[in-house]
């Protein structure tokens, strides 16, 4: 069984020493390719909400790594139902199956199917504190950002429309496809994601960015099916939201309710019949039948 030092992952882009030297320790061991595979895995899923948030899970797994048994079923020991992972079953995809950049690429679909409207910025010098300060005002709101990596989402890009963009065959397919938002992946660069089309909390995302004082900018959104630049994104977030234009549509028919609604309906077919009827009798003015 391999030391449990193996399995402890920090939040950082890097690994405990075990893990810096894999390469060496692969000669030794049986089960290191695929642990470390697993390993990159399990520390991707770690780092975002919804994945693995206990000990008792993070030990399970590293014991179904160590007996070199299950470790297709390891990507989905999390705590969350809507965990941001696929099927590790019966994929061709171009990276490992178990690399970060198939998770990546997964996630990134996760999110943008999940969330209906997608915003994007570019942070500038964000230090630890205000990362942290961001996040959690964002999440108030209603918000969550993620910060991402141009390549990798460049990829997704590509194949959005697709049931599986990580597949090998699907990204030679459409390896040329320039799609929209592909011009905004320049710099670093995060998206925020909102579940709801609601423009309020779009207002309010728009003002926790202006407190950023430009260490996070907007340069352009996805709402719903549509790609918006920030002028339309301005003007979105002055709209009301779906449940106000249910309510106004309510009062605009109880207004128009009764006689005046009916004549209100009846009025274009009426019209209609006059002017025809009108037109025959100038056509044959010794005939005095109507329509």
């Amino acid at each position: 069984m391999l030391p449990f030092n193996l399995f402890v992952f920090s939040t950082s882009r890097t690994f405990s020493p075990a893990c810096a030297h894999q390469s060496k320790i692969s000669r030794f061991h049986p089960f290191t390719s695929p642990t470390v595979h697993a390993m990159f895995a399990l520390r991707s899923l770690n780092r975002f909400s919804g994945a693995i948030r206990s000990s008792s899970v993070l030990l399970h797994a590293a014991k179904s790594i160590s007996s070199g048994s299950s470790l297709q079923n390891l990507r989905f020991n999390t705590t969350s139902t809507n965990s941001p992972v696929f099927s590790v079953e019966n994929r061709d995809t171009g990276k490992h199956i178990w690399a970060r950049k198939t998770f990546l690429v997964d996630y990134y679909k996760y999110l943008n199917d999940n969330n209906e409207i997608v915003l994007y910025v570019h942070h500038n010098n964000l230090v630890r504190a205000d990362n942290k300060r961001f996040r959690s005002e964002l999440k108030k709101a209603g918000a969550q950002l993620t910060i991402i990596r141009n390549s990798i989402y460049s990829v997704y890009l590509r194949s959005e429309h697709e049931e599986d963009p990580a597949d090998r065959e699907t990204s030679k397919k459409n390896k040329d496809v320039v799609h929209p938002l592909t011009p905004l992946l320049n710099g670093p660069t995060g998206i925020i994601t909102i579940s709801q089309c609601d423009p309020s909390v779009v207002s309010q995302t728009l003002k926790i960015l202006k407190s950023a004082q430009e260490k996070l900018i907007l340069i352009g959104a996805k709402i719903e099916s549509k790609v918006f630049d920030i002028d339309q994104v301005n003007q979105f977030k002055d709209l009301p939201n779906k449940d106000q234009l249910q309510g106004q549509l309510a009062g605009l028919l109880t207004i128009l309710g009764g006689a005046g609604l009916v004549r209100t309906l009846e009025s274009p077919g009426t019209a209609l019949y006059l002017t025809l009827d009108q037109r025959k009798q100038d056509m044959d003015p010794e005939s005095n039948d109507s329509l």
